[in-house]
């Protein structure tokens, strides 16, 4: 009765969905300036019934929306951030922005936030429907990418009780996430020198600039002295202003990831020395930053498990003609033989693909596999049991962050997936409140099996949002 109540109620309001989707995805939003992206969430949320708490600490756009009472405590991750530079007509198969070096919806947050809306209301009138104890809720997080907001939303408690928490991520594929991903700092640091004129005085000057190249060739000779699974980023964001003046401004940011946040700390420390040697190689003055600061995340097979099964069973994707030929169009915005390389990475053989969508769910790597990226849902991992899945919103071969990204998030074909992903989510909690209880317990031991002794680390007290 309760998945199918679940089901009944998505098709009841798949239009709104899939519309509020639509509507963030046309209004990309930087993170924690998502204004109207939470404001459109928290309106819909309140008048289902839901209780609206925001803000959460000192982020504005973040909210939490709960039902019910009492344990367990269930939660739903949300985001709707976008990101610079990916703006991009939907639907198409070639690089057409809707304005030029504007943002877009290249990561799919606009469909992550709604679907697991989808979840959370499709859950409480079920709960509601059968008189269902424990309570349920949907954490509006802003500024996920590079800013940390769940972070922030940690240092205020608001994940602290919950028995487990149940995330998605839109994908080329249906699948429950066994792999890891690496943990994450950024950090920009400021240096300060003095002003010259470059042809008559260089010699008073003193180079803001010099000590920024001169940090990056010593953060390049580290490389050799890292565990070889970490990862060293940097672009220069201030490199003066005029070539005939002695720069006395310069900055750099640089991102550190390692499969464990320790080794990730050890790291940005000796960055850190780093651009203290150089100031004092070049009279300079510098000061760092720090933007964010993501644990690794822990997967969980016992949820993953149990959301695999939902998979199993949770309602197909019922696409258009136009909508697959858009999937198969897609492959012509990439290099020959990519889709054969992506599918086979997945174990799947060419012959069982259709209009570069993968044949069925896939359980993604191992424990031991570490993901190239991060996410602040690795925060999360760290102070409850979170399942990491993903649902099929594109074909195959696209990658998130990319225009071809935003093209296939802001479509009704990718909506379709959305909803798939909320029915999935809802079902797997539901399993959760009754008959599969016991998955809570396997779910939290293993989780304190992982963290092997070691506790979450809040971020600093004195670290602020950030508004890039």
């Amino acid at each position: 009765m309760g998945k199918e109540t679940i089901r009944k109620y998505l098709e009841e309001e798949r239009d709104v969905l899939e519309r509020m989707a639509r509507e963030i995805w046309e209004r990309p939003e930087a993170g924690f300036r998502e204004h109207f992206a939470s404001g459109l969430q928290m309106d819909y949320l309140a008048a289902k019934g839901a209780n609206i708490k925001t803000p959460v600490g000192k982020l504005e756009t973040a909210f939490v929306a709960e039902y019910g009472e009492g344990h367990p405590v269930i939660g739903f991750l949300g985001e709707f951030d976008s990101l610079p530079d990916l703006s991009q007509k939907a639907g198409l198969n070639y690089k057409e922005p809707v304005a030029e070096g504007e943002r877009g919806h290249g990561c799919g947050h606009n469909l992550l936030g709604v679907g697991s809306i989808a979840a959370f209301i499709s859950l409480m009138e079920t709960m509601k429907q059968e008189g269902l104890a424990g309570t349920i809720r949907y954490y509006g997080c802003p500024a996920e990418e590079n800013l940390a907001g769940k972070s922030f939303m940690a240092k205020a408690g608001v994940f602290d009780d919950l028995d487990c928490c149940l995330s998605w991520h839109p994908s080329g594929e249906d699948g429950a996430g066994y792999s890891n991903n690496t943990a994450l700092e950024t950090m920009d640091f400021y240096f300060t020198g003095i002003e010259a004129h470059a042809g008559a005085n260089p010699h008073l000057g003193r180079s803001a600039l010099d000590a920024v190249e001169l940090m990056n060739v010593g953060c390049n000779y580290l490389r050799e002295h890292i565990i070889p699974s970490a990862r060293v980023h940097y672009i220069i964001t201030d490199g003066g202003k005029a070539v005939n003046i002695v720069p006395g401004k310069a900055a750099v940011r640089y991102a550190v990831r390692a499969p464990k946040v320790d080794q990730m700390l050890d790291i940005a420390e000796r960055i850190n020395d780093i651009s203290k040697g150089a100031a004092l190689m070049t009279g300079t003055e510098v000061k760092r930053r720090i933007t964010s600061i993501y644990h690794n995340r822990l997967p969980n097979a016992a949820l993953a498990d149990l959301a695999y099964e939902n998979f199993l069973t949770a309602s197909p994707c019922r696409y258009t003609p136009e909508e697959l030929e858009f999937a198969d169009s897609m492959a012509a915005a990439y290099p020959e033989g990519t889709v054969e390389r992506v599918v086979k990475s997945y174990g799947v053989d060419m012959s069982e693909v259709k209009h570069n969508l993968l044949p069925r769910p896939v359980k993604m790597g191992s424990k031991e596999k570490i993901g190239g990226g991060s996410t602040d849902v690795g925060d999360v991992s760290w102070i409850t049991p979170t399942l990491n899945m993903t649902a099929v919103c594109c074909p195959v071969m696209v990658n998130g962050h990319t225009w071809q990204g935003t093209s296939c998030y802001g479509t009704s074909f990718a909506a379709k997936g959305m909803i798939r992903a909320g029915e999935v989510l809802a079902a797997t909690a539901y399993d959760l409140l009754t008959e599969r209880g016991d998955v809570l317990k396997q779910a939290r031991d293993e989780w304190e099996h992982d963290k092997n002794g070691q506790s979450y680390v809040p971020i600093p007290d004195d670290m602020e949002p950030y508004f890039d």
